[in-house]
This record gives C-alpha cells, structure tokens and sequence, in this order.
C-alpha cells in the first residue's frame, strides 16, 4: 500500500482556487492563500474557509506555514497577447513572479508550480523565460514546462497555457513524468451545456446582424468557406492594400469602403473618412487581412449587383459588425450550426464542438450559442475550467467572466498534482 507524508501547499494570486481544487483533488491540504481582488478573497473563504492575504508584496513571509508546494498563477496580461506585452518591464505585475522567488527562497519548498500564457517563453525575444529560469537557478531550482490546452485533458475548450514545475538542484526527482496524462475520454462542449440553468440572452440587435449574415451565405450558396474573412467594406472597393506612398491625385482614382469614389476629395483627411477602419492609421492594410481582402473582392467580383444591394442593409454600428471571421466547418455554410463570438476583429465563426479561450480582457467576448440566441452561461464557463463545483461564484456575469478567464483550469491541475503526489512516496 502506497504511502504518503501529509503533503501542504500555498496558493499565491488564488482568484477563484483553480490551484486549490486542482491540488485539493490530488489529496494535498491548502494551509495558505494570497489574493489582492477584495470580493475574490470573499469568495475564497466562501468556497475554500481560508481568508486570503491581500497583498502579496506586503506579506511577511515568515507568517507562512510550512509546505511543499507552492502554487502560482502569477498575472498574466504582461505577457498576453490581448495585454500590454512587456513582460518584467511591466511596473504594476510584471514583476510579481519576484515575490513567489522570495517566497520559494526562504521556505525552501519540494516544488513551485506556475501557470501563465504561452507568450512568456518568447515575450522580448525570450528575455522574460531567461530571467525567470535564472533567477530560480538563484535560489536552488531548475524548471520544467509544457504548454497544456484543456481539450488535452478531455474538457471542450482551447486555452492553451504554460504549466511550469520549478523543483531542486541535485534532488533525485523524475519529472518525465509529471506532464504525461491517462488518455482522456473526448468531451463535446454539448456535454457541458446545461440548458435548465439561466443564461443572458442575445441581444436584438445581435440576433438581427447574425441573421442578416446568414442571409448572405444563404443568398450566395458558397461552396465552401475557406478559414478567412468575409469583409464587408471590401464590396466595390479598388483601392491598393498600401498607399502609403501614393499622392492624393492618384489616389482619387480609386474607390473606398462600399465602392464610394474618392474623385472629390481635396485633403486626405477626405479619402481617410472613406477608406476601411482598418486602413486609416498606416494607410495600408495588415499583413493579416490581405487573404480575407482578395478573398472578399472576388466573391464581389461575382455578386455586385446583390452585394451593393446587401450592404445597404447591413448594420453598421461597429466596425466590426462589418467582417464575418470564418472559423468553422469550411463545407458548412450555417452560423447557427456553430459558436460565435464577437471580437473586435470581427463576429467570428467557430466549430460547434469546442469553446474558444475563456479571457478576462473583455466581457464581450463570451461565446455565443446561435441557434439558441444566448451567450454561454456562467456554470457552463465554469465546468470548461473544472469549477463548477464551487459554492459561491462573482456577483455578476461581467465578473464572473473575467474570474474565470483569469482562473487555472483545475483539471489540469489536478493531473499534475497527482502526477507530483507519487514523488512524496515514503514506502
């Protein structure tokens, strides 16, 4: 019979204890947890009787209990790439990962897990993943990572993140293993919905525009719909992709958004207020969109007639309103047999099965059910991060979403933990 020592750990930066129920599963016992979120910290003591600490950079760390792991989902928007991108120059949080070294430092435990994006290991050319592996090299630790999504571990969604096991210099720990997984039963995100618990309904406004757009795909019969962009303002435009370097004159010769002519502008202030959202700050258009451009001016090419006559009844609110993401089935030209969400590149269309990445930069980004015009319910989020089990969740739907798109997935946690349990067998 397999034997264990009474294994503890400490979850820094807890928001909702996607750490603690992963880790709580695995048999390991919370005798510490740090949040600065004054209503997540409410929660935690709900959910977990444990009152967090508020600010980890104002804890003395010799009030900490000892423990064998420390767990840390240090802030994340640095180094997103939805957030500000600057990895540890970034003065607010960047630098946070320095308490949970000060921490690991002084308690010396077995091991450190971390969880953050993927954009860590190469934000700033790679300078953030070097400070960071040489600065627990410091204090004893080496460190071993995968990049992990949800889907891997049986749970419909594609959230991809690092998991990071930092543990000590010149011990006898295998870690081959710590990331290797029993293979997971397939789940369909139709297995995660419940349809008896409330949801937030879909706004008229976006119940109409969906429609509209299936209108077109009805209308146009495609084919196929290859993994690019239907764009709107792109229906009789003729302008160049860049025109940077174009005088005015010349460019008075083209045509702009929804074919308006550009013969009687006299500034370019003019010809700006006619051109694509996307085209006004550089003059040119992304690298990204150019595909979706080609694409979008051919099926004109076919259709102008029904196009020019389309648009005029297309909402156009927000800019992105204006451009169908396609993401889904190539051969199904169906919105509703899909998920969507609007995003501010554009409604973006994606396969029924999966949900897409839970974030917490916007609300409005929560994914859509079409054919039941209802955004997904905040139980439904939070069984795609493992959650679903917790008593007492944020008072609102806005901040429920943003918690959940900040939380751990908790079962990946719980693997892991398991997987780091066998190396605390004592016979």
């Amino acid at each position: 019979m397999k034997t264990y020592k009474q294994l503890k750990f400490i979850d820094l930066f807890a928001g909702l204890g996607g750490f603690h129920v992963g880790f709580d599963k695995a048999g390991f016992e919370c005798v510490f947890a740090c949040e600065i979120d004054d209503h997540l910290r409410d929660l935690y003591k709900q959910n977990h009787n444990i009152t967090p600490h508020d600010d980890i950079r104002t804890l003395d760390i010799e009030t900490i209990p000892e423990h064998d792991v420390i767990c840390a989902g240090f802030p994340c928007q640095p180094f997103s790439l939805a957030g500000k991108k600057k990895g540890a120059k970034c003065p607010e949080s960047g630098r946070l990962i320095d308490d949970v070294i000060r921490i690991a430092n002084h308690h010396k435990p077995k091991f450190i897990i971390l969880e953050n994006v993927p954009n860590i290991l190469t934000i700033a050319e790679g300078s953030f993943w070097e400070y960071l592996t040489e600065k627990f090299s410091e204090i004893g630790y080496n460190l071993e990572y995968k990049v992990i999504s949800p889907v891997e571990v049986g749970i419909p969604q594609n959230r991809k993140r690092v998991f990071i096991v930092a543990y000590q210099k010149g011990s006898d720990v295998d870690l081959s293993t710590v990331f290797n997984f029993m293979p997971q039963e397939e789940v369909s995100l139709e297995n995660i919905l419940n349809r008896e618990l409330p949801s937030k309904a879909l706004e008229d406004k976006k119940v109409d525009l969906l429609k509209y757009w299936q209108k077109l795909l009805d209308d146009l019969k495609l084919p196929e719909i290859p993994a690019l962009s239907l764009v709107a303002p792109e229906f009789g435009a003729t302008y160049p992709i860049d025109f940077t370097g174009l005088a005015l004159s010349e460019m008075k010769s083209y045509k702009g958004a929804y074919g308006v002519s550009l013969t009687n502008c006299d500034t370019w202030q003019d010809v700006l207020e006619r051109m694509p959202s996307y085209t006004r700050k550089n003059k040119r258009v992304a690298n990204w969109l150019h595909g979706s451009i080609q694409y979008s001016r051919s099926i004109y090419a076919q259709n102008s007639a029904y196009l020019d006559q389309w648009s005029k009844g297309l909402g156009k609110d927000f800019n992105s309103w204006q451009i169908l993401e396609w993401r889904g089935q190539r051969n199904v030209a169906d919105i509703y047999q899909h998920l969507v969400q609007f995003r501010a590149s554009g409604i973006r269309i994606l396969k029924r099965e999966i949900a897409p990445s839970l974030i917490s930069m916007t609300p409005t980004q929560i994914p859509v059910i079409p054919n039941e015009n209802r955004y997904i319910s905040e139980f439904e989020a939070a069984r795609l991060q493992f959650l679903d089990g917790l008593k007492a969740f944020p008072e609102t739907t806005t901040k429920t979403f943003k918690a959940m798109g900040n939380a751990v997935n908790a079962k990946i946690v719980e693997l892991i933990a398991s997987n780091l349990r066998e190396k605390f067998l004592v016979s």
